[in-house]
C-alpha cells in the first residue's frame, strides 16, 4: 500500500511548504508519490533533488529581485513571476538545481495543471518533464498575471484552478493514505465568489468557456477538497500539516521578515509531525 504526498500551491505562501519539506529532509522522510500544484509543484523539485534549504533560499534571497516577482517582469515576459528567470538563470547559475539527482530519483511526481480548453485538471508525470520544466511553469502560471502555456498540444494555466488540492487525484491513483501539506489554516474556506469579477473573467477568457466555468466553481471545489482532507484525517487516512493560525502572507508577498516567519512555521510543524508520519508510513507503506 502506498502513501501520497499532496502539496498545495499559493504563490509565496509556499514558504510554509518549503519549511515543512526541509523538516522532512532533516529527518530523512522521503515519500515516493508526490502531487504538486503551482507553488507546491515548484517546492517539490528541490525536495526530490534532496537540496535542503534551496526553496527558502530562493524565496528569501530573490523575492525582491524584479526578475523573480514584479510588474516589470509582467510587462517584459507576460508573467508577474519571472518563470523563465527562475527555471533558467536562477536554477542553472545562481542557486543551481541538481538535475541529475532529480531525474535519477525513484520518487514519482505528478504536476497538476488546468487545461484551458476543457477546464479540467491534467497531470504530467516526472517522466514527461525535461530540464525546461514547462509543465511546472504551466502549473504556476496564474490567470491574469501569466500567459497561457503551450505544452504537449494543451493550453495550460494554474493547476490550482482545476484541482486546488490534489487529494482526489492521489486517491484515484491508488494512494488510500496521504500526507497533505496545506498553506492556509484549518478553518480557512474560500468565499463563494471567485477572486476576480465575473465580468473580467468572461472578458479575459471568452475563447475558453470551460476554463471560465472552472474559475467560477473553484471556491466550491476548493472547499469540498478542504473538507475531504479533514474527513480523511479524522478517519486516520491522512495527516494534514497546515498553519495553526491565519496566514500572514499572500500570493505575492515580498516582505522577507514575514516570509521567514512563515518558513519557520512550516519547519516547526514539519518537525512536530515527524513521529506521527513515521508511524503512519510504517503502518501504511
Amino acid at each position: 500500500m502506498s502513501v501520497g504526498l499532496i502539496l498545495e500551491g499559493g504563490g509565496t505562501r509556499g514558504a510554509y511548504t518549503a519549511g515543512v519539506l526541509d523538516a522532512f529532509m532533516d529527518n530523512d522522510i522521503f515519500l515516493n508519490n508526490i502531487y504538486g500544484v503551482s507553488a507546491g509543484a515548484c517546492n517539490s523539485l528541490s525536495y526530490i533533488s534532496h537540496q535542503r534549504g534551496r526553496n527558502f533560499k530562493i524565496f528569501y534571497e530573490y523575492i525582491r529581485d524584479p526578475r523573480y516577482l514584479s510588474m516589470r517582469s509582467y510587462f517584459k515576459t507576460g508573467s508577474v513571476f519571472g518563470l523563465d528567470f527562475i527555471f533558467n538563470e536562477l536554477s542553472r547559475e545562481l542557486i543551481p538545481f541538481d538535475y541529475f539527482e532529480f531525474f535519477k530519483s525513484h520518487m514519482n511526481l505528478s504536476v497538476g495543471t488546468t487545461d484551458c480548453v476543457t477546464g479540467k485538471p491534467i497531470y504530467f508525470s516526472k517522466q514527461e518533464l525535461d530540464e525546461s520544466f514547462v509543465a511546472v511553469k504551466a502549473s504556476a502560471s496564474l490567470p491574469f498575471v501569466s500567459p497561457i502555456v503551450d505544452f504537449k498540444e494543451h493550453k495550460l494555466l494554474d493547476g490550482g484552478i482545476g484541482d486546488p488540492i490534489a487529494i482526489e487525484k492521489s486517491i484515484a491513483d491508488g494512494n488510500e493514505f496521504n500526507i497533505i501539506v496545506l498553506t492556509q489554516h484549518k478553518e480557512y474556506r474560500k468565499p463563494p465568489k471567485p477572486d476576480m469579477p465575473e465580468s473580467l473573467i468572461k472578458s479575459k477568457f471568452r475563447d475558453y468557456p470551460n476554463f471560465i466555468e472552472a474559475m467560477m466553481i473553484r471556491p466550491e471545489v476548493y472547499n469540498r477538497q478542504k473538507e475531504l482532507c479533514s474527513e480523511l484525517e479524522k478517519e486516520g487516512k491522512a495527516i494534514v500539516i497546515q498553519p495553526a493560525q491565519p496566514m500572514i502572507v499572500g500570493r505575492y508577498t515580498k516582505n522577507r521578515k514575514k516570509l521567514g516567519e512563515v518558513y519557520e512555521w512550516g519547519l516547526k510543524d514539519g518537525n512536530d509531525a515527524v513521529g506521527k508520519i513515521r508511524r503512519f508510513m510504517l503502518i501504511h507503506s
